[in-house]
């Protein structure tokens, strides 16, 4: 997980930072976001994602996005790439699921296509949350080297599904119930 260079903030207290880092090394952006003792992002009373650039008030900035965990497509070239929405399921996956690159876009309307250029010639996968794979298997169809995997919505229930949950809470919870 050291791999992915991730940061703290103290601008909520226990913050951490996604930096987006580019395939040259470049920052791109840092995300700060709050996660409560159960590793859920605090939304109440409001959701706590912030861009860092918006809490150094740096107003020449222009966000130009990039895939969390990009940089790491040039270090591992030969390894196949998962593609998932959020920073945190990269992270919980690239430990429970090695020898791939675990990349995010950072939020479900994120650019996907746009930013799925930055694996363009590798073997990739998707594993889209719950409720966003039928978006994902559009942008997916016609990209070549690109298959979106539907092993979430083959295993959710309908809580699975109210709760929106993603892969690393199903890789968490199955953790939990084999320790």
């Amino acid at each position: 997980t050291a791999a992915y260079k991730i940061g703290t903030s103290k601008y909520w207290q226990g913050s951490c930072v996604f930096w987006q880092i580019d395939r040259d090394g470049k920052a791109r952006a840092g995300k700060v976001m709050l996660y409560d003792d159960s590793g859920s992002r605090v939304k109440k009373p409001f959701a706590h994602v912030q861009w860092v650039h918006e809490v150094m008030q740096i107003q020449s900035y222009h966000l130009q996005q990039c895939l969390f965990g990009e940089h790491l497509l040039s270090t591992d070239s030969d390894k196949p790439v998962a593609v998932v929405e959020s920073e945190k399921t990269a992270i919980v996956a690239s430990g429970f699921i090695p020898g791939i690159v675990w990349v995010a876009t950072g939020g479900k309307k994120s650019k996907l296509k746009e930013k799925l250029q930055a694996v363009a010639g590798r073997k990739v996968k998707l594993y889209p949350d719950l409720m966003a794979f039928d978006d994902w298997r559009k942008v997916a169809a016609g990209l070549p080297g690109v298959t979106v995997s539907d092993i979430l919505e083959r295993r959710a229930t309908e809580s699975d599904r109210a709760a929106g949950l993603d892969l690393a809470d199903y890789l968490l919870r199955e953790n939990r119930q084999t320790a």
